[in-house]
């Protein structure tokens, strides 16, 4: 016959095995967010997103927020555009996309922030709210991917 242990050993050996998985998935959860934030900071500083080559006819890139136009004769980018000059996105379309995209960045880097919360606030709390702020920086992502091509039909990008 098979010796039991007592019902307060086997507990105590399930919360070991709970706390040290729970552990490892919070590691695993942090370092995936850390490198979903380095993608997600990468797509937003990208000056280019869809281009040509410079041996082209008419070489150029277009990105978020700044776009580069060859020049025919010298085969020189001249390049327009930055995150804080607004006004020179040449879409609606474009800043709409900067906008959700920028929002995704700084929820993704809170989140990051967030984890920080587990010296000062209940583990379940922390998990929730990094969950909801991922998920809506995911939400922003989705949207600024999804709105991006509907301006290129813009007048900057579409030839004469």
């Amino acid at each position: 016959m098979v010796k039991l242990l007592p019902a307060q050993e086997a507990a105590k050996i399930y919360h070991t095995n709970y706390v040290r998985n729970s552990r490892a998935v919070g590691v695993m959860w942090g370092t995936l967010t850390i490198c979903f934030s380095v993608l997600v900071m990468a797509l937003f500083i990208q000056p280019y997103w869809i281009g040509d080559s410079v041996s082209t006819p008419q070489a150029g890139y277009f990105g978020l927020f700044s776009y580069c136009v060859g020049n025919v004769l010298s085969s020189e980018l001249i390049c327009k555009g930055g995150p804080l000059d607004f006004s020179s996105i040449p879409s609606r379309a474009f800043k709409t996309a900067m906008f959700f995209v920028a929002l995704a960045m700084f929820l993704i880097i809170g989140s990051i922030i967030c984890f920080s919360l587990f010296f000062v606030c209940n583990t379940a709390t922390v998990y929730k709210i990094c969950a909801w702020m991922q998920l809506a920086a995911a939400t922003g992502l989705m949207i600024g991917c999804l709105v991006y091509p509907d301006g290129w039909d813009s007048s900057l990008l579409v030839p004469a």
